[in-house]
């Protein structure tokens, strides 16, 4: 128990020093801010020799911005918003929850064009349009902007576009394909 303890202590101690030099203060700034009389206590800390008291513990986290798991062992920062990869995978949960919206919708497509325009029509106007001429350019994907905006990398921006590029050429090659299959059964007898 005693060589566990001693372990704990010295990572504990390892992590307030860390806290308190990313913080830029000194030991006798840091014991201050704490309310102690003097530095002995922190450098105690940090040595590996003491552990605060409870309260002072506390204190320690507010005022190194830091939550009380910073100071056990094993305990990883999380993400940061500004984070490119956090970034991009949000980017990309949102662009698959909006591809199943569209899917869902589009499943009821064929229903509502049958009331309004002629089979033969769709066909002929389903064939000349181009993914890349006629679709990509009118769907709303500011997606490049956005990042801008968070001063990512360029390489990043070109992958999360690259992600809401595919998503949109899938949902579209998704649609087509449904109105396509609707023609055929219409044009059965």
């Amino acid at each position: 128990m005693g060589r566990l303890l001693a372990e704990v202590k010295k990572s504990f101690g390892l992590r307030v020093h860390e806290a308190r030099t990313s913080a830029g203060l000194s030991q006798r700034e840091l014991a201050r801010a704490l309310g102690l009389r003097s530095a002995v206590a922190v450098g105690d800390w940090e040595r590996g020799k003491a552990f605060p008291k409870f309260e002072t513990f506390l204190r320690l986290c507010e005022v190194l911005n830091k939550p009380p798991a910073f100071f056990l062992e094993g305990y990883t920062e999380p993400p940061r918003d500004d984070d490119p990869l956090l970034v991009l995978e949000r980017l990309e949960q949102r662009m698959q929850q909006r591809h199943l919206e569209l899917l869902h919708r589009l499943e009821q497509l064929p229903a509502e064009v049958s009331g309004c325009v002629p089979p033969d029509e769709v066909a002929r106007f389903l064939d000349s349009m181009d993914f890349e001429r006629d679709v990509l350019p009118n769907l709303p994907l500011d997606v490049r902007g956005a990042l801008r905006a968070r001063k990512l990398p360029p390489a990043l921006e070109d992958a999360a576009y690259g992600i809401a590029r595919n998503a949109a050429w899938h949902a579209w090659d998704v649609t087509r394909e449904a109105v396509r299959n609707w023609l055929r059964r219409q044009r059965r007898p």
